[in-house]
């Protein structure tokens, strides 16, 4: 189970130790995330984190693939809740969100706009595959107390996002984006919403690491940062 209860201690904890502290946290963090957790939550607040802590070196790998971070020298990762082995120590950051269709405007001009998730079927969709089970990533609807699951004719399987959006940008098809992400490319009319009666709910974000010992001063000074910033309620 995700430890969001201790989890919580743990970043008051956190914040007492590192604020408690004669000198300023040094030394390298080693993070893993996906990309659109970087861009929605981490990069806006990393000036604040440097500002606060000048003396920590950050290397960040913005992927998609799950990798064991112990093999691989991480400190910490940040995911969605469905995507954390058990044995890891999660701390929430953002709270649960939704995710919308997104698509070209000239796609949705040279296409029959769906009414209903089954009319997707009609339509080219740029896909995810699924880092756990490597199956296809299904789209989950929901709209008024309705849900429905589906998987359009996939023409396209792109892993990162920014990929997926650049793609959907070109009007090759219809991609389920975090609709924080793609806020402001809709705004600006470069992208369309496609049902925009439906949306796709996403997981909550987590931090996890392999253990409450022997943190380094970097990782704790940063989920004590963590503790502070303004990422939804589900860190409260």
């Amino acid at each position: 189970m995700l430890a969001t209860g201790p989890a919580r201690s743990q970043l008051r904890q956190a914040a007492e130790e590192v604020s408690g502290r004669a000198g300023r946290p040094t030394g390298p963090l080693r993070l893993t995330m996906p990309r659109a957790p970087f861009e929605s939550f981490i990069a806006p607040a990393l000036k604040a984190f440097q500002n606060s802590y000048p003396d920590t070196e950050l290397e960040i790998a913005v992927e998609a693939r799950l990798i064991d971070i112990v093999k691989q020298g991480y400190d910490a990762g940040l995911r969605y809740g469905n995507c954390i082995d058990k044995d890891m120590v999660a701390v929430p950051i953002a709270s649960k969100s939704e995710a919308v269709l997104v698509s070209s405007p000239a796609y949705l001009r040279d296409h029959v706009i769906p009414k209903h998730p089954d009319d997707l079927l009609d339509h080219r969709a740029i896909m995810c595959r699924s880092q756990i089970d490597g199956l296809i990533i299904p789209w989950t609807l929901e709209s008024a107390g309705e849900v429905v699951q589906i998987v359009p004719p996939t023409r396209m399987i792109v892993h990162d996002l920014a990929s997926q959006i650049e793609l959907a940008l070109r009007g090759l098809g219809i991609v389920n984006a975090p609709a924080a992400y793609v806020a402001g490319l809709l705004e600006s009319r470069r992208l369309s919403q496609v049902l925009p009666s439906w949306s796709c709910p996403q997981e909550a974000v987590y931090l996890y690491f392999p253990s409450r010992r022997h943190q380094s001063a970097a990782l704790r000074a940063f989920m004590a940062f963590l503790k502070t910033a303004d990422f939804g309620d589900a860190s409260r």
